[in-house]
């Protein structure tokens, strides 16, 4: 039985009218490589009882940016990193695994600008003690600020150091590496006996991207996907792509993020969600696999347009290893650093642009 309810600590009555896109199965994927040992899913059999399948739930956010005007308002508050957090608290930290989308680095190795105009998007280490907070396990971090560092240079330092934070904190950076190799390697997290591998990607900035003797970020490739997705399926039961892409303060996916899209079903990816674009974006299924093509902004200072300081959290549901049901949760970025549940009016107009936004 498909369903789209889930129980909530905050806005649960709220957040039961913003279902969307329920149902549909993906193919579920039976682990074959020798690398890693990962539970299985037995097959049901008919002479046996019922084996009831285990629940899953994930929980995806839209850009994170904890830099400029939203470090300067965090500074200004006292310095506490868990304040953006703390009006969903209870929404993130109820999944069995929260999934963010850094658009920045965290880390001591440059220095960050405060509320003033810069496309240098770094925040203090210290910023992963609210993503910790959050309840993070795995942030994807190939962007194009994956290697910002303020006012001064530190070339590669921030991004290692960022991905050193997170670690550090229980949470896997994913989609970024010493080298092309590393980059392109899943992260790879078991909940209630099914094994879920996550593979992130940029397609912006070609500038910070790794190559085989170079650290960065790994490159969105149509031409690569197949064989990231077959190695993923090696070790896990469900494939997640987590790509940076498309054009931004756009609804509309571009005919390339499409076209990746259709290249990562192909793959067998069961899940595509994606950021980048700081609006929300249309969804779809293609196939077996839905696509999420962004989830605009959660955490950043966007505050001059009514689009940017809106986004939307996805709570996908696995039955197994097959998705069972999505639910968009609107929210509201105030006072250019802390999201919150949109009311019921705001809400009912980002779900339009999701709904409305594909062809």
């Amino acid at each position: 039985m498909r369903t789209c309810r889930r129980s909530v600590t905050a806005g649960a009555a709220l957040l039961g009218l913003m279902a969307a896109a329920c149902g549909g199965a993906s193919g579920q994927g039976t682990p074959n490589g020798t690398a890693t040992a990962v539970p299985t899913i037995a097959a049901p059999s008919p002479t046996a009882a019922p084996t009831v399948e285990p629940v899953t739930h994930l929980l995806f956010t839209g850009d994170i940016i904890p830099a400029r005007c939203t470090l300067a308002k965090i500074r200004e508050l006292g310095g506490d990193f868990t304040l953006p957090f703390q009006p969903l608290h209870g929404v993130l930290t109820s999944a069995d695994i929260t999934v963010g989308s850094l658009d920045a680095t965290a880390s001591d190795a440059g220095t960050p600008f405060g509320c003033t105009p810069t496309f240098s998007l770094a925040a203090p280490a210290a910023a992963v003690d609210g993503f910790r907070y959050a309840g993070y396990d795995v942030m994807a971090h190939a962007a194009n600020h994956i290697k910002d560092c303020g006012i001064a240079p530190c070339g590669d330092r921030a991004m290692f150091e960022t991905d050193a934070n997170l670690r550090a904190a229980g949470i896997k950076p994913v989609g970024t590496g010493k080298d092309l190799f590393e980059a392109r390697a899943p992260a790879v997290i078991v909940r209630n006996g099914v094994s879920f591998a996550f593979l992130a990607y940029d397609d912006i900035a070609a500038y910070y991207h790794a190559t085989d003797d170079s650290a960065g970020a790994a490159p969105l490739d149509p031409e690569t996907i197949a064989e990231d997705v077959a190695n993923a399926r090696k070790f896990a039961h469900v494939v997640i792509v987590l790509p940076h892409w498309g054009v931004e303060y756009t609804a509309s996916p571009s005919e390339r993020q499409r076209a990746f899209a259709r290249a990562a079903a192909a793959a067998g990816a069961d899940l595509i969600v994606g950021n980048h674009p700081h609006w929300v974006q249309a969804h779809e299924r293609i196939g077996g696999t839905f696509v999420a093509y962004g989830l605009g902004n959660f955490v950043f200072d966007q505050s001059w347009s009514l689009e940017t300081q809106q986004g939307a959290l996805l709570d996908v549901t696995f039955t197994g290893a097959r998705i069972t049901a999505t639910r968009y949760i609107p929210i509201h970025i105030f006072d250019q650093y802390q999201p919150r549940l949109a009311d019921a009016e705001e809400a009912a107009q980002i779900m339009e642009r999701i709904e409305g936004g594909g062809r």
